[in-house]
Formats: structure tokens, sequence, C-alpha cells
């Protein structure tokens, strides 16, 4: 493929790639987006600046604007479709930045509970219905205990910069997370490198 046109994506998502002067996908793009179009589960290995986050975002909002254009709207707060895990602050609000270039035309709604910021603004991101969230694991367990935020409608669970997240001592949150969601859940791990970590969290789920 040599082209983003040949991904059948909807049409919203095909005006901003083409808004954005984006014609031709990367390597990593190329190798990922079909399986994750098509409801497969993948562990892509990448490093950072390879455009790994296109491939699992058009895919996220591919399936989820889907999924409303087919009368199935998310109506229940705290409940996304979708979980984006991230190691820092600083990568979330770059992985935030790319999705919401989409939600223009999508209408999806992202939201982030990242560390670094107060539980107050944690809270308050997360209330009302909304589609998709990206989140550090240490703030997002501390959500989870405190019943705020629920995983029962997930479809898609990403882990993005796994190794750098399993390195930094979040395998038992990375765990715990995963299990929070449906067993039939999508899962997509992205990592520069497959680490003894990496291993492990992608032997158990």
């Amino acid at each position: 493929m040599n082209s983003f046109t040949e991904f059948n994506l909807l049409g919203s998502l095909q005006l901003t790639l083409t808004a954005k002067g984006l014609e031709v996908p990367t390597e990593i793009q190329l190798r990922t987006l079909p399986l994750l179009l098509s409801g497969r589960s993948v562990v892509g290995v990448a490093e950072t600046g390879s455009g790994k986050t296109l491939s699992y975002a058009l895919p996220i909002l591919h399936h989820l604007k889907t999924l409303e254009n087919n009368g199935n709207r998310v109506t229940v707060a705290s409940q996304p479709r979708a979980v984006v895990m991230v190691p820092t602050r600083e990568l979330g609000e770059q992985v935030s930045k790319v999705m919401k270039l989409f939600t223009h035309e999508t209408r999806l709604r992202v939201r982030t509970v990242l560390g670094g910021s107060t539980m107050a603004v944690a809270k308050k991101s997360i209330e009302g219905p909304f589609e998709v969230l990206v989140a550090t694991p240490g703030r997002l367990i501390q959500l989870m205990d405190l019943s705020l935020i629920f995983f029962n409608d997930v479809r898609l669970l990403v882990f993005d910069e796994a190794d750098q997240m399993l390195d930094a001592g979040f395998l038992p949150d990375a765990n715990r997370i995963a299990e929070a969601c449906p067993p039939d859940r999508q899962l997509a791990l992205f990592s520069a490198t497959v680490s003894d970590n990496v291993q492990q969290l992608m032997g158990k789920l």
C-alpha cells in the first residue's frame, strides 16, 4: 500500500489526513494498521518518531466512530471505549494532541488523566460520557480505586512505549488495568525494545 486511501478508513478520518498532508504511511503504520482495522491484536516494535501513534489512533477512531454511526453511541459517564496507556505526562499530551487532530470531523471525545496534574483535574477530566482515555498508570489506578472510572465497555486497549512504562515499575498496574477490561478487548502493545518485562506482559495478555 502506498497511500492511506487504500486502508478504507472512514471519510471523516481521510478528510483530516488529506488536510494535514498525510498521504504515505510509515513502515510501522503499513504493518499494523491493517491488522488493527481487522480487529486483530498486535505487538509493534518501533523506535520513537516512527509514526506509531497514528498506527493505533486511526483504528481506534475508525472503530469507535463506526459504532456511533451504527447507532451505538457512548451515553454512560466515565466509561471509555478505548484506553491508551503511556509512561509519561509528556507522551500523553502528545498522543492526545495527535488524536484530537481527527476529532474535528469525527466529533469523538478524547480525555486525559496524566501524572503531574491534581486529582481534582483528573476527576473533572473523566466526567460525563467520552470515547477515548489517554492515561498514565499511577493516576489511572488511583481513579479505579475510587470507583470513578469503569472499563467494562473498553473495546481497544493500547500500551504505548511499553518498555518505558514497565521499566518504571508499572507491570502490576498494567496487568490490573488489562484485567479490568473485557476479555475480548483488542490489544495493541508498542515498544522500542522487547525487554523481559515486555515479554512478561505479552505472555500474560
